[in-house]
């Protein structure tokens, strides 16, 4: 699947493409949109590459990178699932940049934040953010080929139009 997107968000606009990986749910591909409307003022980077300097030598790529005018990473997201092995070797060899990964549910939120707090030396390093109830659902029945969205994204918040279709989606932290 192929999410072909015309993205008007903030006073800005993007063309973004977002190709469905190899073993990767559709539902990830609406992760990433939702990402990438969410840190819009970062401006990720939705295929970053390892041809990328800040990711050269680096076994892990992101779901979505920000980077500063130096090309360093600020931002790094991963979207649903992700290992603590990739989590651990991230906050080592990114020591400034935010970390963030959104979860589809609450509830697998809460799990990774405690496995977390169990293995980790500074949990509060890594963001968790969460779809609240069953928005996640309806966000990603919502997908089609070509996806149109209108409005404002930033902090915890997003407050669109999607295909035509209101959405107020306020996330949660952990």
């Amino acid at each position: 699947m192929k999410l072909r997107c015309d993205l008007n968000v903030n006073g800005g606009e993007r063309k973004l493409l977002i190709v469905q990986g190899p073993n990767e749910p559709e539902s990830h591909l609406a992760l990433k949109l939702a990402a990438c409307l969410l840190f819009w003022d970062s401006e990720p980077l939705i295929d970053a590459s390892v041809k990328l300097p800040v990711l050269a030598g680096f076994e892990f790529l992101p779901d979505l990178i920000g980077l500063d005018a130096a090309g360093e990473s600020m931002l790094w997201v991963e979207c649903g699932s992700v290992t603590m092995h990739k989590l651990k070797k991230v906050t080592r060899r990114m020591p400034r940049a935010r970390i963030v990964v959104m979860k589809e549910t609450e509830r697998e939120a809460a799990r990774l934040r405690q496995d977390l707090t169990e293995q980790f030396d500074r949990p509060e390093r890594i963001e968790i953010l969460a779809w609240p109830g069953a928005s996640f659902k309806d966000w990603a029945g919502r997908m089609q080929e070509r996806v149109q969205v209108y409005g404002e994204g930033g902090g915890l918040m997003l407050n669109l139009v999607l295909n035509e279709h209101p959405v107020v989606i306020e996330f949660k932290a952990y």
